[in-house]
């Protein structure tokens, strides 16, 4: 079923796997596409697409059912399944506020290590995870089975160090970087561009 979910929908799913974890919190027991479009903006044609491609019937009259759907998404789309070991590569201002996001506690995404080009910093710098020089990169991704990795380093290394974490076997890469990357086929690249987002939101004003 996952094959057939194109990229935005399976985006899309995603986030709102996240919205309706933090409507079973507030203990919400149901909710309305109506309001799911109100809170993301997508239309109800749109989500009432998305949740059809998972194959499982999870509303009802009174709109969808809040923990269902969330389990059903999380089942379909194997979030949260098993365990995955990642790396944060770059250990600036960035890769220190990445180091120590509580977000990755609840998550099946767990930082095995963290990698500078700096010795100092690797030495003096504080994270709940052993810190590395990135020259013993290849060997500590290897021992550690690390599928994928957090590049924070500045736009000018950033190529080179994606091609060595690519050669590594990682599976995917999220770019904090500015650097459009040219990668393998196999290793898969989510950009995070605070400039791009701002962009993206003047753009939005002018319409």
């Amino acid at each position: 079923m996952e094959q057939k979910i194109s990229k935005p929908a399976r985006e899309r799913l995603i986030r709102l796997a996240r919205l309706l974890e933090q409507l079973e919190k507030s203990g919400k027991q149901t909710v309305s596409s109506a309001e799911i479009q109100s809170r993301t903006g997508w239309t109800s044609f749109t989500i009432r697409r998305d949740i059809s491609m998972l194959g499982v019937r999870c509303a009802n009259a009174a709109g969808y059912n809040v923990a269902l759907l969330k389990k059903t998404i999380d089942s379909v789309l194997s979030l949260g399944a098993a365990e995955k070991r990642c790396c944060i590569v770059g250990l600036g201002r960035l890769g220190e506020a990445l180091a120590g996001f509580a977000g990755f506690n609840n998550s099946s995404f767990v930082i095995a290590a963290g990698f500078d080009s700096s010795t100092n910093r690797t030495e003096t710098l504080r994270a709940p995870f052993p810190l590395y020089s990135t020259s013993k990169m290849e060997k500590i991704i290897a021992d550690e089975k690390i599928e994928y990795a957090i590049l924070a380093v500045p736009e000018s290394a950033a190529e080179q160090m994606a091609l060595r974490l690519a050669a590594c076997g990682i599976k995917g890469i999220v770019n904090y970087t500015a650097a459009i990357l040219h990668l393998p086929e196999t290793t898969a690249v989510e950009n995070l561009s605070v400039m791009d987002a701002l962009q993206n939101l003047s753009c939005k004003s002018l319409n």
